[in-house]
């Protein structure tokens, strides 16, 4: 019996991998497209550390896409190969036959909560920082020689001659105070410049005051800040906006609830689809459009819910008693059919 159940699962587990590399490589290319342009500048590293975060961002319906078709495709293998009837000859009983699903879904289930809680928002959490560093590295080291530059809305600059981070020849201009900075010499360190020989003419009401300096450093503030929402905050922060009320509070309950229920899927599905495969002598086409609606049909209803319980119209309670009827009605259907 053991054997049967390591042959089982050895199959779902290659269809499950097999079907996670095809959807990180169809995502990740979709998303190629939107990249910003200064990504296609980057060294090979950070360009392959952006696609890695861009993948994992989409990791949480991968899984669950994956999770679902792999034990539907299990299931038609096992029928269209006739193994099938090997298996009931040998007296094996359903519920028995149903052991590695049973397993998978448990350890899916934990994957899924730590997925959902844990690694999707650091993932977009990570990305966002690595964006916002950068987009200001790619502004501040595309300046070009002899030509006006605009850092932000505030702040242009005019450099003579640019030998990597070391620029010659510089003119600063703060529109926002109306101050001029000019120096012979510069170095950049990421968002921070440091003049060497120079001048600060500062304005007053009727004239202006010239400052000398030897040497003098500021921050530039890059106009690029890839803002993080608050779906993507820790699962401790929403927890402690929602218990002290602070404001959007409804939201952080919203987005703890989208994370918790994610596991309510994982509990049917490799059941739904391992059966469906299993018993319906539908073909391998018509089968996957049936797991691909259920998901999509989910994902909608997710979707909607999460909204009304972020505008306080529906309960959290409420949509879980949902969820647990819709995935029961149809393992209830295929069950029954299966008879």
């Amino acid at each position: 019996m053991k054997i049967l159940h390591r042959y089982i699962f050895k199959n779902f587990v290659k269809r499950f991998f097999i079907l996670i590399g095809i959807f990180s490589i169809v995502i990740t290319s979709s998303q190629l497209l939107h990249l910003p342009n200064f990504a296609y500048g980057m060294n090979i590293l950070d360009f392959l550390n952006l696609l890695i975060l861009i993948d994992v961002s989409f990791l949480k319906y991968q899984i669950l896409f994956g999770f679902f078709i792999a034990w539907l495709l299990v299931g038609i293998h096992i029928r269209e190969s006739n193994e099938i009837y090997a298996i009931y000859s040998l007296g094996v009983s359903k519920k028995n036959l149903l052991k590695p699903v049973f397993v998978s879904t448990v350890i899916f289930s934990i994957l899924a909560l730590l997925i959902s809680m844990v690694l999707i928002p650091y993932a977009n959490r990570e990305r966002a920082k690595f964006l916002t560093v950068k987009v200001k590295n790619y502004i501040l080291e595309n300046l070009q020689s002899k030509n006006f530059s605009k850092i932000n809305e505030n702040i242009s600059v005019y450099v003579e001659k640019k030998e990597g981070n070391t620029l010659n020849g510089i003119i600063f201009y703060n529109k926002s105070n109306r101050y001029l900075i000019t120096a012979k010499e510069g170095i950049f360190f990421q968002d921070k410049v440091v003049l060497k020989d120079g001048y600060i003419q500062v304005p007053s009401e009727r004239s202006f005051n010239i400052i000398k300096y030897e040497k003098y450093s500021f921050n530039l503030d890059v106009s690029y800040i890839k803002d993080i929402p608050m779906e993507d905050y820790k699962t401790s922060q929403l927890i402690e906006i929602f218990l002290k009320k602070r404001q959007q509070y409804e939201k952080a309950f919203a987005s703890l609830t989208d994370r918790l229920f994610f596991v309510v899927p994982f509990l049917f599905v490799g059941f739904i689809g391992f059966l469906s495969g299993l018993n319906f002598s539908r073909s391998k086409e018509t089968l996957l459009t049936f797991a691909i609606s259920i998901s999509i049909a989910y994902m909608l209803l997710n979707y909607f819910f999460v909204k009304m319980i972020e505008k306080n119209i529906t309960f959290s309670g409420v949509y879980l008693v949902l969820l647990l009827l819709f995935f029961s009605t149809i393992l209830s259907f295929v069950w029954k059919n299966s008879e």
